[in-house]
């Protein structure tokens, strides 16, 4: 498949520089002088940026001359046409669906005066179109997943010992996948775990907190981590996480092997390396959550409640936070737990002693 040209932020036009400076201002929304795209998330920002640099890509090489034009009034419905018929030999309709709703967006929020009722019916038409790319092939049971999490942190020990901290590194990649399975955490919230906020430990147990500005529902979210897993997650915690850190100050709950916490396009290709190299299947992260409400639907009819709590997915009929808070707690619980029995019938968990 041939990559489309993207025009880099550096190259671009300064108008459109500033136009998005402009949109994206923090300001004060008391004094309405925020931008009207300050409250889009860095995700949100990021995906429609890269739409923008693909359609300045299509301009540059097609029609320089009109980079020279306001940012808003290059988008026509001619130079569109002209666009999506070129980049359908080159990408997938979904793809093309989905930078059709992003140019979109990047319209309201540049020129919202402006009448973009056409684009709006195109993203439509095309939406409609796009058939979703049928991924159940490529998932893998939350069970499966929980095993290969813990059998990475068992056979840790016995990598070799040297000064690129290959033990380290596969424990973290481990526990990072166990987690994921147990409760398919979005990418932007197991970015942002820290090792101080978001974990509680009491004598008992430990909980895994996501705060409202972790999560995109803006809600408060916590975990109770599975007896099975807690060995393994203490250990992380005091000995190899203290490793990783290389006595770098900082308090990111999965450290880099230079010390620095990982970003999250490094989180989603440690997951899909290990879940690649074991199974074959080129798992994302997202996957996950997939294959938690596919699963469960498949193999534990009777949990089908549980799916949107596993999510967190918010319920209109639900507005209180607490309310939320120990929905989601109950719902990774037991399905928690529904995995656990389910890896224990087929490979028995035996934490193995470690020298």
């Amino acid at each position: 498949m041939k990559k489309l040209k993207h025009l880099p932020v550096d190259q671009w036009p300064e108008a459109d520089i500033k136009v998005f400076e402009e949109a994206y201002r923090p300001g004060d929304i008391f004094e309405e002088t925020c931008g009207p795209g300050a409250h889009h998330s860095k995700g949100w920002r990021r995906m429609v940026g890269t739409s923008w640099r693909r359609w300045l890509g299509y301009l540059a090489e097609h029609y320089p001359a009109v980079l020279l034009e306001p940012p808003a009034a290059r988008i026509t419905p001619e130079r569109m046409r002209a666009f999506i018929e070129q980049v359908s030999d080159e990408v997938r309709p979904t793809t093309i669906a989905l930078s059709i709703a992003n140019l979109y967006a990047a319209a309201r929020l540049i020129a919202p005066e402006g009448d973009w009722a056409w684009l709006a019916a195109l993203r439509t038409r095309h939406t409609a179109k796009a058939k979703r790319e049928n991924r159940l092939d490529r998932l893998v049971p939350g069970w499966q997943t929980l095993d290969l999490g813990i059998e990475l942190m068992d056979t840790a020990s016995a990598l070799p010992s040297n000064g690129h901290r290959r033990q380290e590194i596969q424990y973290r990649d481990g526990l990072l996948v166990a987690l994921l399975s147990l409760f398919v955490i979005r990418r932007r919230s197991l970015t942002a775990l820290t090792a101080s906020r978001h974990v509680e430990s009491y004598p008992d147990g430990v909980n895994i907190l996501l705060h409202p500005e972790d999560t995109k529902g803006k809600r408060a979210e916590s975990f109770e981590i599975p007896e099975e897993l807690l060995p393994y997650l203490r250990r992380y915690l005091q000995e190899i996480r203290p490793r990783l850190m290389r006595g770098a100050q900082n308090d990111a709950f999965w450290p880099s092997m230079k010390g620095g916490g990982l970003c999250d396009g490094a989180i989603y290709s440690i997951v899909r390396a290990r879940v690649l190299a074991r199974f074959g299947k080129a798992m994302g992260l997202h996957d996950f959550r997939r294959a938690a409400a596919t699963f469960v639907a498949m193999d534990a009819p009777e949990l089908i409640g549980m799916v949107p709590g596993i999510l967190q997915h918010a319920s209109p009929e639900i507005s209180e936070q607490h309310y939320n808070l120990a929905r989601s707690v109950e719902a990774s619980r037991r399905v928690a737990a529904y995995l656990a029995r389910t890896r224990a019938k087929l490979r028995p968990i035996q934490l193995r002693s470690e020298s």
